[in-house]
């Protein structure tokens, strides 16, 4: 399993790069997505919901929405959250910029460690180098 983590400031196109990644090798290649929301925005449920008040009760829940699982579980760390992912060819991180994952810088960011590519808005260049990266060319 290869690992890329995007990083860039908030609004520089992080979500869309990435989803044209995804859409380019769909098919190809097995991904996993992890996003960090810092901020806890990603919260599936409504505020004070039934199922919010469960969830943040409970260590380990699930909702099932139509052909839609969504699973619960706390405290984790990236780093074991990667295990549900050991089947992938390729785990992209939306974010985790403190951390030493190899990243995909999108825009002026500065002060970031272990930069493997700089965007350039080229999207095809990228989808190429990604291709070599899970490949390990």
């Amino acid at each position: 399993m290869k690992i890329l983590s995007f990083v860039g400031y908030h609004n520089c196109g992080k979500t869309t790069i990435i989803e044209q990644i995804i859409k380019a090798l769909n098919g190809k290649y097995k991904i996993g997505y992890i996003k960090h929301d810092p901020k806890e925005h990603a919260i599936i449920d409504k505020e004070n919901s039934d199922t919010q008040r469960i969830l943040f009760l409970n260590n380990q829940s699930a909702i099932l929405s139509g052909d839609i699982f969504v699973f619960y579980q706390k405290p984790k760390t990236v780093e074991d959250i990667l295990d549900y992912f050991k089947d992938c060819e390729l785990v992209i991180l939306e974010g985790f910029k403190s951390m030493d994952f190899p990243k995909v810088k999108i825009g002026d960011i500065e002060n970031i460690t272990n930069v493997v590519y700089e965007y350039k808005n080229d999207i095809s260049e990228l989808v190429n180098f990604v291709i070599r990266y899970i490949n390990g060319i």
